[in-house]
């Protein structure tokens, strides 16, 4: 899934916009305004991924279902014990009642085949079909409670073992080793190992522990590679921040800077115009930052009219020459499109440097 800063990219790119003329922008920002000042007066920290950020205190992160750690999805939940145990008893009765489901073959009941209790009574873990699928295709669906947070970590897995599957079992194994036609045992294993090491905490915790940070939860290393994807969000009236850290993005030239001669030609072609682009390193992150501007087209919902006003869209590529598991791959979006922000250019860009220079690593 792309996040907003990668679509705004690729769109310059492919200059799919119509064009319009890019009013005369003016670069000169206003330090320490006082809308500004009001916006950062109180900030907190945020661990995200193996960097922190520091935020003004109104924002709060609203995506708790975009983390992948290897070939686990996982979302989390702030949630009382009570309301765990009853999220937990009614996800497991929907399965079993999934049996009755016209798209899903009687032959392949039941379908939950296996529940696994977790030790010190963190929850559970479901081995179950996938609906519509036959059932050498399933899936683990663990269901974690820490520190006061719920989590649900999933991953698809495959088992040819049924006898059943003789056939097919042989078939496949033209093309693959015996490992690959059960991957439940090695699947649950990882995912067993990761429920051991994740802790809940609250957002504004920085844990002092080697690991990554996940939305309102912590997952401590183990001393293996894994691959890292995550992405926090924060939006208001006036404009969205996110941050996307990926692990598998390996280093390369193919940076920001070095695609300037195809944005710019996009940008022929499209209602954006640059404001300004600027190599930055804070705390030591080798960065290129990139500011758009762009007039828009959007209703009006007092008067119901079309009003056409001026939108921001800022972005940030960090470690993108010399990315490593430990300092992995970010990049940061900040914009106003389809919003009609408050904020006058200058003032979007003293919000942007705040927020982008006081970026570090965990």
């Amino acid at each position: 899934m792309k996040t907003i800063w990668q679509l705004t990219t690729l769109s310059l790119i492919a200059g799919s916009m119509l064009f319009i003329a890019p009013a005369t922008a003016s670069t000169s920002v206003q330090k320490d305004s006082p809308v500004i000042n009001t916006l950062f007066a109180q900030t907190k920290p945020q661990c995200i991924g193996r960097y922190v950020i520091d935020v003004p205190e109104s924002f709060n992160n609203q995506l708790h279902d975009m983390i992948f750690i290897d070939d686990f999805k996982i979302e989390s939940k702030p949630l009382y014990l009570p309301a765990f145990k009853q999220r937990v008893q009614l996800r497991e009765q929907a399965l079993r009642d999934a049996t009755n489901k016209p798209e899903n073959d009687p032959k392949d009941a039941p379908f939950i085949k296996e529940i696994i209790i977790l030790p010190e009574n963190k929850g559970v873990i479901f081995d179950s079909n996938r609906s519509g699928s036959d059932d050498l295709y399933r899936k683990l669906e663990a269901h974690v409670y820490v520190n006061g947070i719920s989590f649900i970590i999933t991953t698809d897995i495959r088992d040819f073992s049924a006898p059943k599957y003789k056939e097919r079992k042989a078939e496949y194994l033209k093309t693959t080793t015996e490992d690959q036609t059960n991957t439940k045992p090695a699947k649950l294993a990882a995912l067993q190992s990761l429920i051991s090491r994740l802790s809940g905490r609250e957002d504004e915790v920085i844990p002092t522990a080697k690991g990554v940070c996940i939305p309102n939860g912590f997952i401590r290393d183990d001393g293996g590679k894994h691959k890292e994807v995550l992405t926090f969000r924060y939006e208001n009236d006036d404009f969205v921040f996110g941050v996307n850290m990926d692990s598998t993005i390996k280093g390369s030239d193919d940076t920001l800077f070095n695609r300037s001669a195809l944005i710019n030609e996009a940008l022929k072609t499209s209602n954006r115009y640059s404001i300004k682009k600027v190599a930055l390193s804070p705390n030591g992150i080798p960065a290129e930052s990139w500011l758009f501007g762009g007039i828009q087209t959007i209703r009006n919902s007092k008067t119901e009219k079309d009003e056409k006003n001026t939108f921001y869209n800022f972005m940030l590529y960090a470690n993108q020459r010399d990315a490593t598991p430990d300092k992995p791959n970010v990049n940061i979006g900040f914009t106003s499109e389809y919003k009609k922000t408050r904020y006058s250019e200058a003032q979007m860009i003293e919000i942007w440097d705040r927020l982008v220079n006081s970026l570090r690593y965990k």
